[in-house]
């Protein structure tokens, strides 16, 4: 948005309340370059037919503002929420700024009115009084009921504008109490062996997403099995609760294991399923378990050795003598014969 600081004299005869948009050119240093004039009612001449104004908006565009609401994603159930509605518009030339719940108006503010606060009706959570600003509120002891779709929207008067944030998702949740449960098949298991184990959230709202990890790395998931989520017979002020289970079967022979080595499992339990960057998890529970490892060696490979007693040996050597002395005697008796 370019400001131009001067006077300008508008023709009272032409002037409409409405937006007055013209073809114009204006001098912003050695450019010239089209500008949209936007006059609001404020420029009305009350007595003369051509008013001075001592400063006006001069706007080639209106993309460049932008607003945003800057509130948590999640809430504890019974904790309190501020909501922001950030913009980069001068606060002098600042209007008006409404809040949004699900398309209904929570609050607004509006410059120069007095009182310049409103309210409306909102059910869920009570807005802290003494806190609130032209561009925030504050949401105390928030229920169930306060969760859903924000949004704030800002407004100019000259010239005459307005621009909303895009809607941000605000959940109220209920945190675990308790580490998930973790249970192994086999607490000592071989190298070349598969480790199989199952997971159990604490009772939550909503229900709690299972991450498996083995010494501290993400397990892939193709190799977890989900089982989905359980309603429990508890309530949170009215609140079901629900909790998570998950499984894993996952192939000791994937690791680079030294001999007797300890695996470390842990299976985490967070809402929401992922960390955002500025927040992280609005809730999360974990528990690690060891397993032992026993690293099977294959064994050597060689040629059969037969093992010969030392009855065997002697029966042997006795055997090979008598065959000896029974060649030696026939060939002695071929001798004699040849005489």
């Amino acid at each position: 948005m370019v400001v131009i600081r001067g006077f300008a004299f508008i023709d009272s005869s032409t002037y409409e309340e409405t937006t007055l948009r013209e073809g114009l050119t204006g001098d912003c240093g050695d450019a010239r370059t089209p500008l949209e004039i936007v006059i609001g009612p404020s420029l009305r001449s009350p007595t003369g037919t051509m008013k001075a104004i001592p400063e006006f908006f001069a706007i080639a565009s209106m993309e460049d503002v932008w607003v945003e609401l800057r509130a948590p994603r999640f809430v504890v159930h019974g904790h309190s929420a501020v909501l922001r509605c950030d913009h980069n518009v001068d606060p002098d030339t600042l209007y008006k700024v409404v809040f949004f719940k699900s398309g209904q108006r929570i609050m607004q503010h509006v410059q120069g009115r007095d009182p310049p606060f409103e309210l409306y009706n909102f059910t869920g959570a009570d807005i802290n009084l003494p806190k609130m600003t032209p561009t925030s509120i504050t949401l105390e002891r928030m229920d169930f009921a306060a969760a859903g779709s924000y949004a704030c929207e800002i407004a100019l008067e000259i010239p005459l504008y307005s621009k909303a944030s895009k809607i941000h998702e605000v959940s109220v949740i209920v945190r675990q109490k308790f580490r998930p449960r973790i249970k192994i098949k086999h607490k000592k298991l071989s190298s070349n062996e598969d480790l199989e184990a199952s997971c159990q959230s604490a009772p939550a709202y909503p229900a709690p997403h299972l991450t498996w990890l083995i010494n501290n790395v993400k397990v892939d998931e193709h190799l977890t099995i989900p089982h989905g989520t359980v309603n429990v017979h508890r309530h949170h002020h009215g609140q079901p609760l629900s909790l998570t289970n998950s499984s894993l079967r996952f192939p000791l022979s994937n690791l680079q294991l030294s001999p007797n080595q300890t695996v470390y499992i842990t299976c985490l339990s967070t809402i929401p399923s992922y960390a955002s960057l500025t927040e992280g998890f609005a809730d999360l529970q974990n528990n690690t378990v060891p397993v032992n490892v026993v690293r099977m060696l294959p064994a050597p490979t060689q040629l059969p050795v037969k093992i010969i007693t030392f009855d065997q040996n002697r029966s042997s050597y006795l055997v090979i003598s008598y065959h000896s002395l029974l060649i030696i005697t026939i060939f002695n008796l071929i001798e004699k014969l040849k005489l």
